[in-house]
């Protein structure tokens, strides 16, 4: 099954990403339309004219080109890095707090984990590693109460039966581990 929530989170990249290359194309088209409006000379000549006349062209068309070939390849670099960045890190995130949780779990396995942000991706697999996490403080807690259990069994005087009763419990959590 998938969560509606990630797909309109991916809906809505693709809509952001699609608004970024429109803004890029037409900064593109813009400074070329400026480039070639700076070619025309100061009499009020066209391009057309200007290309006929061939001496003005030929003296500012390839530098004029280039700078603004130059400028569009900085334009597009610059949008390419700021969504590399914004996706690197709605993927690090995530794995940031996957590794943090681990530490936390580590050293209190009751530890509640911090989530991740629902437009990050790895969701599923955030889900799946909350279901593991939650499961693993259910098994123990259901240890740990079989263990004091156990140990009032052991503490009380004549009380085998108990203790039975007790140790089978602990024999049952343990099994769990093995499933």
């Amino acid at each position: 099954m998938s969560n509606p929530k990630v797909k309109s989170a991916a809906l809505f990249q693709v809509q952001w990403l699609a608004k970024i290359a429109l803004w890029v194309a037409l900064v593109a088209a813009a400074s070329l339309l400026v480039a070639i409006f700076w070619v025309t000379d100061d009499q009020g000549a066209t391009y057309g004219s200007v290309i006929v006349g061939r001496s003005l062209t030929q003296q500012k068309l390839a530098p004029v080109m280039v700078l603004f070939g130059l400028l569009v390849v900085c334009v597009a670099a610059a949008t390419t890095w700021l969504i590399a960045l914004y996706s690197s890190h709605r993927i690090a995130g995530p794995m940031f707090r996957f590794a943090e949780n681990v530490k936390a779990i580590h050293h209190d396995a009751f530890a509640t984990p911090l989530a991740i942000r629902q437009t990050d991706m790895l969701q599923r697999q955030w889900q799946e590693f909350d279901a593991a996490q939650r499961h693993l403080r259910e098994h123990y807690g259901a240890l740990r109460d079989a263990l004091v259990t156990c140990q009032q069994s052991v503490s009380a005087p004549g009380t085998a039966g108990d203790w039975a009763a007790a140790l089978a419990k602990l024999q049952e959590v343990e099994r769990r581990v093995h499933l």
